[in-house]
């Protein structure tokens, strides 16, 4: 067989391949689209845009996204993915499911009901919901001074948890008086004055008392006397200290 004649055979043997590749692509290509034949893509990042933008994004490439979990999250609109898997960068081929984690916004607590409660008390109760303690201002009034009157928001409502919680509590009445005290426990008149503002000099004790031992055997000022600013209560207790 001459140079020639070998010329014109790999001539028609190049074009034969050419055009078998070019049919085999248009097939591919165009009959069957889906087949596995299709070129890959690379997965494209969609972590912080909403669920249904990063479905149309991925759907644009020829990707399925889909729901994967839902946690909740401070920092995340709801809705909003935050993973994907695959990660962005990888390449897959069309029709890929990419399982899309999103944010189930922040978590929603309930502020709890805390007037009458004590200052303290209230602020406990709060910081176990959840909740955060904001400013607290006093207010004159007859209940015992750090009674909690009033909050902001108001007892009920639905909130994002850290919300702050506002607080008015008593300051007491503008003028104290001496309650009567005699008979009760020491413990009981110790915090009822205690929380009335009233400030307590060193008790004294009787221990020949006949009296419940224990008990208030005398109060000074008398119950009822006015209190002015700085006065100090002295209870004489029955008993021994």
């Amino acid at each position: 067989m001459t140079r020639q004649a070998i010329r014109v055979i790999l001539r028609y043997a190049v074009v034969a391949a050419a055009g078998f590749l070019l049919a085999y692509l248009l097939v591919a290509l165009f009959v069957f689209p889906d087949s596995d034949v299709a070129v890959g893509v690379k997965v494209p990042a969609v972590v912080g845009l909403p669920f249904g933008d990063a479905v149309k994004r991925l759907a644009s490439l020829g990707l399925n996204g889909t729901l994967g979990t839902s946690q909740v999250s401070t920092g995340s609109p709801a809705s909003t993915v935050l993973a994907q898997r695959p990660a962005a960068g990888l390449e897959a081929q069309r029709g890929t499911t990419i399982l899309l984690d999103i944010s189930a916004g922040q978590q929603q607590v309930t502020v709890p009901s805390v007037v009458g409660q004590t200052q303290d008390g209230a602020m406990n109760e709060l910081r176990r919901a959840g909740l955060a303690v904001g400013q607290i201002t006093e207010q004159t009034g007859d209940d015992p001074r750090g009674t909690v009157l009033q909050l902001r928001p108001d007892a009920g409502q639905i909130v994002p948890a850290g919300t702050t919680v506002d607080l008015v509590i008593s300051g007491g009445p503008d003028e104290l008086y001496m309650p009567d005290v005699l008979g009760r426990d020491v413990t009981e008149a110790k915090l009822m004055l205690e929380q009335l503002g009233i400030t307590l000099a060193p008790m004294e004790y009787d221990e020949e008392s006949p009296l419940r031992r224990g008990s208030v055997i005398s109060q000074l000022p008398v119950a009822g006397a006015s209190l002015p600013t700085g006065t100090s209560v002295i209870l004489r207790i029955a008993g021994k200290p």
